[in-house]
């Protein structure tokens, strides 16, 4: 009897065994516990990474996407107090110091820049290698003072990819000279082939004069090139702000972008002061201060 009632107790135990989940006794808890602890590991690593960006775009006085790092990494770790402090003091420096300039941070692009002349001055750094956009059919601004144009043919602007006159154009057109004194610009049209990122493109501005005056024609040069950047693409989405737009860009060094912005602003908002400060203080960044009171003749033909 006792014998035959501890069969059926072993039996019962065997069967209760066999009849436990099989991740009950198996290593997958563990592997599971492990993941977690990686995953965490990887959210510290990316935490430690965000505010380490955020504090050297600081050093560098590009508050607005020191920002955007400082707040990544909050929503990493929400309640952090360092990123909390580090968004608090970022924000404060923002306010205080809310100037719209282009502000170069790249050591070593110093160059030639866009050369100027002949009635005609681009609306460009002078002193860079390039001005830079993300658009694929950017937007050229150029100063014409019509008295020194009264002369002139015609002007003819050419955008080619590469240098070198054997460069095949990629946009060209011929301009009447203005009769009025100001700012117009040339937008590359959606129908021709975009920018490619990275490459560099050579624009000409030539201004040809009659012929029967013996002056040999002048011709303006500059570059452009089109850039993509994530995180500078993350900044912009955050704000549906034109005139904050154009402070990221600006700081960011794209320049087309951040000038053509600000140039349509003043189209649409011709009384609105924070956009004539914000023209000014941008066209003072790259010393082209005696062109902001001029009047913009090509409103409402910006593609960009």
């Amino acid at each position: 009897m006792y014998h035959n009632k501890l069969r059926f107790l072993t039996g019962c135990l065997l069967t209760g065994l066999v009849c436990l989940p099989l991740d009950f006794v198996s290593p997958t808890k563990v592997l599971a516990a492990d993941e977690v602890v990686a995953t965490a590991q990887n959210r510290s690593a990316q935490h430690r990474q965000y505010m380490r960006r955020g504090y050297e775009l600081t050093k560098r006085r590009n508050y607005s996407q020191a920002l955007f790092f400082f707040q990544k990494a909050l929503q990493i770790r929400p309640g952090d107090r360092y990123a909390t402090t580090a968004i608090k003091n970022v924000t404060g420096y923002i306010e205080r110091r809310r100037v719209m300039a282009f502000v170069p941070s790249k050591p070593g692009r110093r160059s030639s820049g866009a050369t100027r002349g002949g009635g005609v001055i681009p609306l460009t750094p002078t002193d860079f290698e390039a001005q830079l956009t993300t658009a694929e059919h950017p937007t050229f601004w150029f100063y014409m003072k019509p008295e020194s144009l009264g002369k002139v043919k015609e002007l003819k602007f050419v955008l080619r990819e590469g240098d070198g006159k054997r460069a095949k154009p990629l946009y060209e057109t011929t301009l009447t000279p203005v009769g009025s004194e100001g700012i117009v610009s040339l937008t590359v049209p959606v129908d021709k082939a975009p920018l490619k990122t990275g490459k560099k493109y050579t624009w000409t501005f030539a201004i040809i004069y009659s012929d029967d005056l013996g002056i040999p024609s002048k011709k303006l040069e500059g570059e452009i090139q089109r850039v993509q950047d994530e995180d500078l693409a993350n900044q912009i989405q955050q704000t549906n702000q034109p005139l904050d737009q154009a402070m990221i860009y600006a700081r960011a060094e794209i320049w087309e972008n951040a000038l053509s912005i600000l140039a349509d602003l003043r189209c649409q908002r011709p009384d609105d002061t924070q956009v004539q400060a914000d023209w000014k203080d941008l066209l003072q960044s790259v010393e082209l201060e005696k062109l902001e009171k001029q009047p913009i003749l090509s409103c409402g033909t910006s593609q960009n």
